[in-house]
């Protein structure tokens, strides 16, 4: 780093920063930090405040904490309108959503909810509710009298988020092998104090994947392709399974990985 030791201000103004308020100084209202030829920077500071904005173009890295080796410990990225913290860098408001399901009994080729919690279905502690048989789960559903079964099954999302990962554990009670289908899916759920309430439509796919070979002898860990990455607020969640393959059990753990949008 050059030294200004011996060198005159006409030859080095540019180097030098200043408020750009020029008479009043630092004050009560923030003011913007200038070069000497008054050329903007990011950063605007008054007695009690602080802020950075980008004059030009927003960037991943618009204001960065390090440690003495060098390494992110909170980065602030404006072009995705997300703060990082930590050495892992995720979002500083990244949450955890928990499925599970112990012991679903399916019909093959059938989708079938995921309960929140944990839960013994075929203990009689919850009932399965299925959506479809095609190769994605139904997008909507009116389950009449049962829909109750579907207060364990879904989550209200009541914030915007974006997914960031979602990872099944997944085994059975067979030695025969399985193929097991995933879905996340989002819906609109009826809340408007009528008799429709709890009936769900507008189904998106958010994520999806399968595993294979799955039989009481291993625990299948699968990472899921994020198809829609963003849920509004309002909507709900709901994670299912498919057995392809026959009727064994399903046991089940699905984490979703998001952060408040």
């Amino acid at each position: 780093m050059g030294s200004l030791a011996g060198k005159s201000p006409a030859n080095t103004y540019k180097s030098l920063l200043k408020v750009a308020d020029e008479t009043n100084g630092v004050s009560g209202t923030a003011s913007q930090i200038e070069d000497g030829e008054g050329t903007s920077t990011c950063i605007s500071v008054g007695d009690d405040n602080f802020k950075v904005k980008p004059q030009s173009d927003n960037t991943t890295t618009t204001f960065e904490v390090e440690n003495a080796s060098g390494s992110n410990l909170l980065t602030v990225d404006s072009s995705n309108s997300v703060v990082k913290v930590g050495t892992s860098q995720v979002s500083a408001t990244t949450q955890l959503l928990t499925f599970n399901g112990y012991r679903i009994v399916p019909v093959a080729g059938t989708h079938y909810f995921v309960p929140l919690g944990t839960t013994e279905l075929a203990a009689g502690a919850a009932t399965e509710i299925s959506m479809g048989t095609g190769t994605d789960p139904d997008t909507s559903a009116d389950k009449g009298t049962s829909t109750y079964h579907q207060t364990y099954y879904v989550w209200n999302v009541p914030f915007n988020i974006t997914i960031d990962a979602v990872k099944v554990l997944a085994s059975n009670d067979s030695d025969a092998d399985c193929v097991y289908n995933y879905h996340l899916m989002s819906y609109t759920m009826v809340a408007d104090g009528s008799t429709n309430d709890g009936n769900l439509s507008g189904g998106v796919v958010l994520a999806d994947g399968q595993a294979t070979a799955v039989d009481r002898s291993v625990i299948k860990s699968t990472d899921l392709t994020i198809q829609s990455s963003s849920v509004t607020s309002g909507k709900v969640i709901a994670c299912l399974v498919e057995n392809e393959t026959n009727t064994n059990d399903i046991n089940i753990q699905v984490q979703v990985k998001y952060h408040i949008a």
